[in-house]
């Protein structure tokens, strides 16, 4: 190689070089850079994103082309940054994804309305007091304006993105009853330093109130003992006033009466009762225990009403002796129906705790109906609703065992019978009425007459019950 093309060769390496050193100094030392996380960046509608918190690291001064994200709306976006570094700017993008999955806001302007009967209460009534933030209301009830008592109005708004918020208020359809006191208060006993609670002392409802308003004045004072009298007043949301006193009286201790009635044997009270289209039956739970099914057959018992187990919060738990109770009275031939002991409150749980009762009977077949046993009425105010809220659950109850194929019965003493329950001249009473002779006028189809009985092959007080064909 001559020295003139050796030289060319060094100049033309040389330029190499430099270039190399130019594009490295201006990779690493003076090209504006912008990194951003690396991650698909999903971000809220309506919310305020700064365009500068996305950045992760840059060389350069950055000027976004906007200082917030654009979240208006659902979809896909860029935004542009721009970086400067020294005399030289660049353009960066970055992507990211717009949604929306907050639900929309209702506001009620109340949660309870008052109407008289006969008013109507139209869609446009119900926009009027339901506010919301985004999307459509759509609404559904089943007020009735014909008849007094508290219908629910359920709200629903959707927003375009699928998001869902419910909420319900209370229409309350006048009347001119006042509220009912079941228990006054008035006897009660407290032990000196016991602390003093008046929800133990009264129970009270109404027939179209679901919450009437308790307000009392006077003072207990369980530490010294005494007798003290407070005055109590319900009111509902019409308008209708109860008021009464009662005495409470705080002792030094409590007596106790621990005495048993007499057992009632089952051969007498068959002929205490004895007449035409009459059967002589029993009703059966836990508490009868372990029960000798052919010695019961024997002493003359027609059939048993036998409790499958209490319903709460829409959920069946099984008596404890209902397996057994079942499989023995069958075998023994003796007829058989059930009841359920319910605390529930709203149509939902009913549903849901009655379709678990028919899953577990699914197939049997019972000679007697499926009864409805609702009675916690020492404590019916902690219910929050009204007696014809109540009356609904029956009807509910009724429905769901019905389209399964059996019949339904609805459980009652005298008192509540006359007091809460409705209709009970087109719906099948089991009457519950303790004396020898009741005086209850309304028809039934079941009189449980005993509490006390007695009957071969049970140790234990048994209710006893006449079926009147």
């Amino acid at each position: 190689m001559t020295e003139k093309r050796k030289k060319i060769l060094t100049v033309l390496i040389c330029n190499l070089l430099l270039l190399i050193a130019v594009a490295l100094i201006w990779n690493y030392f003076l090209k504006p850079v912008i990194l951003f996380p690396d991650e698909d960046f999903v971000l809220e509608m309506g919310w305020e994103y700064p365009a500068e918190d996305f950045i992760k690291e840059t060389n350069g001064k950055v000027t976004p082309e906007r200082r917030l994200l654009y979240t208006d709306e659902v979809g896909e976006y860029d935004i542009q940054y721009e970086v400067k570094r020294f005399l030289v700017t660049r353009t960066y993008s970055m992507h990211y994804t717009v949604v929306d999955t907050t639900p929309p806001e209702i506001t009620l302007l109340t949660d309870r309305i008052a109407l008289d009967v006969g008013t109507p209460y139209t869609e446009e009534d119900m926009r009027s007091n339901t506010l919301v933030n985004e999307g459509e209301l759509s609404f559904d009830t089943d007020y009735d304006p014909a008849f007094p008592g508290s219908y629910t109005v359920f709200v629903t708004a959707t927003d375009p993105s699928g998001n869902r918020t419910d909420a319900r208020y209370e229409i309350i359809v006048g009347d001119t009853e006042a509220p009912l006191v079941f228990r006054s208060g008035n006897g009660a006993q407290y032990e000196i330093g016991e602390e003093f609670n008046i929800s133990r002392l009264l129970s009270y409802g109404d027939n179209a109130d679901p919450a009437p308003v308790l307000v009392t004045r006077g003072e207990v004072n369980t530490s010294e003992v005494g007798k003290y009298t407070v005055h109590a007043s319900l009111t509902d949301v019409s308008g209708n006033k109860t008021e009464w006193d009662f005495t409470v009286e705080v002792v030094e201790e409590i007596e106790t009466d621990d005495t048993q009635p007499p057992f009632y044997p089952f051969s007498s009270f068959r002929e205490d009762h004895a007449g035409e289209g009459r059967h002589y039956g029993i009703d059966i739970s836990r508490w009868q225990g372990d029960i000798d099914f052919n010695r019961v057959k024997n002493a003359g018992v027609e059939f048993v009403i036998m409790r499958i187990g209490y319903s709460e919060e829409g959920e069946l738990f099984l008596d404890k002796y209902y397996e057994q109770n079942i499989e023995r009275a069958k075998a023994a031939g003796v007829p058989v129906g059930l009841y359920v002991f319910s605390y529930e409150s709203t149509e939902e749980e009913v549903r849901a705790s009655t379709q678990m009762l028919l899953k577990q009977i699914e197939g049997m077949d019972l000679e007697l109906p499926i009864v409805f046993d609702w009675e916690n009425f020492s404590h019916f105010q902690q219910y929050g609703i009204s007696f014809q809220q109540l009356n609904h659950l029956y009807d509910v109850f009724e429905e769901e065992v019905t389209a399964a194929g059996y019949d339904s019965m609805l459980y009652g003493s005298k008192y509540y019978l006359q007091a809460v329950w409705a209709h009970t001249d087109t719906r099948p009473v089991w009457l519950a009425h303790f004396t020898s002779q009741t005086n209850y006028e309304g028809q039934y189809k079941i009189w449980q007459a005993s509490a006390t009985g007695q009957v071969p092959g049970i140790d234990a007080y048994v209710d006893m019950n006449i079926l009147y064909d």
